[in-house]
């Protein structure tokens, strides 16, 4: 029923419009969620085996493939590869009574109820963040770094302080190259280390050309004042409509000096929680005084989803990783 070929004429038409936007696996990976989220009939019926009982399902069905088609992306993965799940000031149901947050009736044991492309918040196998409790040495592949100073566009989009980067570079993992999009905060941090939590978390999000995305994270404990996060905490936006900028900024700046990670497939950490994520989370933390994490928490309450459970996967650590200057 995933496959391609079981598309009536006009959805196969959209599909092969859409390639390579649209792969077999990432349409795989999408009528799961669809029939996790009680879609059955709707993809049935797409697929010319249902009823026409499920019009409004296939209509919107229809609907997420034509913004496909059209060069857009689904509203799910719209968010992943804006602001790792995170919506911009004033998009649609931004002030939704069902909109997610981090505590009260939208929180995160709530999220999978919110809107039906969020049950993989619930039911997903690869979810993050996760507790590094164990994890063995890496084989094979590597993560390479080609960050170069951007200017950003600093933004309080409602659950976070993210900077937008424009030409910041790239990073490489396993030869694939994944843009550098923008980075964001969460306080506390989300992962934690044989049950350890940090004072704060820096994600660094990326993009592949395909869509897929990469995460670079960055763990501060308390203690001196993060001189590389100066620039940025020096505009932090203080509400949903401000916007401010940063002329340029060295991205590298904020990572350790031991610039050794560990590795694991996860998910975004923010609804609708899409998992095929792959993480690089840095295996040593850079300080944050108790004065920048009070300034962003001024702003932002704390914003950080609870460990999720490992199931069927392990963590490597990744001990050969350069960083390089652009090509």
């Amino acid at each position: 029923m995933a496959d391609q070929d079981n598309l009536d004429p006009t959805m196969l038409a959209a599909f092969r419009a859409s390639e390579p936007r649209i792969s077999r696996r990432f349409f795989a990976r999408r009528s799961s969620t669809w029939l996790l989220a009680g879609g059955a009939m709707a993809v049935m019926t797409a697929c010319g085996t249902g009823s026409a009982a499920s019009k409004e399902d296939v209509a919107a069905l229809r609907k997420e493939i034509a913004a496909i088609k059209a060069g857009g992306a689904p509203e799910g993965d719209a968010k992943a590869a804006d602001a790792h799940g995170a919506e911009k000031p004033g998009a649609a149901g931004a002030h939704d009574a069902k909109h997610w947050a981090y505590e009260g009736e939208g929180g995160p044991d709530k999220w999978a109820d919110l809107a039906p492309e969020n049950l993989v918040c619930r039911t997903g196998a690869t979810q993050s963040p996760i507790d590094i409790a164990k994890s063995q040495p890496g084989a094979g592949g590597r993560t390479n770094i080609k960050w170069q100073p951007a200017g950003l566009s600093v933004i309080n989009n409602g659950h976070t302080i993210q900077a937008d980067v424009a030409n910041g570079g790239a990073i490489e993992v396993d030869g694939v190259p994944y843009t550098l999009v923008q980075f964001h905060f969460h306080a506390p941090s989300e992962h934690t280390v044989n049950g350890k939590r940090f004072a704060m978390e820096t994600h660094f999000v990326h993009k592949s050309a395909q869509g897929e995305l990469a995460v670079v994270g960055v763990l501060h404990e308390a203690g001196a004042a993060n001189d590389a996060l100066a620039p940025v905490w020096a505009a932090l936006p203080k509400t949903t409509e401000d916007k401010k900028a940063v002329a340029t900024f060295d991205c590298a700046s904020v990572l350790p000096k031991d610039r050794s990670m560990y590795r694991y497939a996860g998910s975004l950490t923010t609804p609708p929680c899409t998992e095929g994520v792959r993480w690089q989370l840095m295996q040593s933390p850079t300080p944050v005084s108790d004065a920048q994490v009070k300034a962003f928490n001024e702003i932002i309450k704390p914003n950080a989803r609870p460990v999720q459970p490992m199931k069927a996967r392990d963590v490597l650590k990744e001990s050969i990783w350069k960083l390089l200057s652009p090509a």
